[in-house]
């Protein structure tokens, strides 16, 4: 069993519905017909993103840090822990700013299996030699998901999961 971590665009009346009455979540979450800019899986190269974004394997403070960082919470997921995070409408739109100063051989560069493994990133430990690529495919949709939330002027849900 290993964690993700899933990002979908909210408005105001989405985030709204889901603090009334949270039992709608899940289906909110995964509901059919949701275009691919309105949802983005990380799958299990969301800590890789991260340390390629900030440097870093801890929550850093930062604007790119939204993956990993201290948010407020919706809620609880499926077992009760913390893993429903807000990133309200301003961190989306400011994420998405400092995402386009980034240049991808910048962030690739900052791949570093050994450096990532030693700061305990998660999954770092079994990287093989597909796995820059593999946590690379991650920043395009990365940037057209903040690209959207940022045109429309929403925030989006961050959800942490245990996949089975």
């Amino acid at each position: 069993m290993g964690m993700v971590i899933y990002l979908r665009r909210a408005g105001d009346a989405d985030i709204d519905r889901l603090v009334a009455d949270p039992s709608v979540f899940e289906d909110f979450l995964f509901e059919e017909g949701v275009e691919d800019l309105d949802f983005l899986d990380l799958g299990e190269a969301w800590h890789a993103l991260h340390y390629l974004l900030t440097g870093s394997a801890d929550d850093v403070g930062h604007t790119l840090g939204i993956i990993i960082a201290a948010l407020p919470e919706l809620g609880a997921d499926e077992n009760g822990e913390g893993g429903i995070g807000l990133i309200a409408p301003p961190l989306m739109r400011a994420f998405a700013d400092a995402l386009d100063r980034q240049d991808d051989a910048t962030l690739a560069r900052r791949f570093d299996p050994r450096a990532m493994a030693k700061a305990d990133v998660y999954m770092a430990d079994s990287f093989g030699a597909d796995a820059l690529d593999y946590v690379m495919r991650g920043i395009p949709a990365l940037r057209n998901f903040a690209a959207q939330c940022r045109r429309t002027g929403d925030g989006a849900i961050r959800v942490i999961a245990h996949n089975d």
